[in-house]
């Protein structure tokens, strides 16, 4: 495999995407309203009042689900698009798999995550604009004729 850097780069934005969306997602999805009301509402206590605790749940709630479904897309983009350029087979696909899963992260955090997007964009650019030297084998030397 002579597009190793893709494949990390993919499959470190997945491990963000997994541990910050997915945990807010598997955290906020499960909280009750006493415990948001402990523990969250106090940090955005300054724009919502006492009597809309509900709402507010409910929306952080929305907000979470709307993060678990761009981190399931995302997965099944980056899974397919590392599929793609595993053998080196079609690094085109790949990015345009790459490219989706960014679209897919920014859209779905509403751009809250626009760093991780970067990186599925730079793996995406990566299999557009990098050259792999297709002439070498694995075990073989480059031997130049020139003289």
């Amino acid at each position: 495999m002579k597009r190793k850097w893709e494949v990390m780069i993919g499959v470190v934005g997945v491990t963000f995407c997994v541990i910050f969306l997915g945990g807010f997602s598997l955290t906020i999805t499960s909280m009750d309203e006493e415990t948001y009301k402990e523990t969250v509402f106090p940090i955005l206590q300054e724009g919502i009042s006492i009597s809309h605790i509900n709402d507010s749940l409910e929306a952080m709630k929305a907000l979470a689900i709307w993060f678990g479904i761009a981190l399931l897309l995302v997965l099944i983009f980056v899974v397919f698009a590392t599929a793609l350029i595993w053998k080196e087979r079609f690094p085109q696909w790949a990015a345009i798999l790459y490219l989706f899963a960014g679209l897919t992260t920014l859209i779905g955090t509403q751009f809250i995550a626009f760093p991780i997007a970067f990186l599925f964009f730079l793996a995406a650019a990566l299999c557009l604009f990098r050259k792999v030297d297709s002439s070498t084998k694995k075990g073989e030397n480059y031997v130049s004729n020139s003289y």
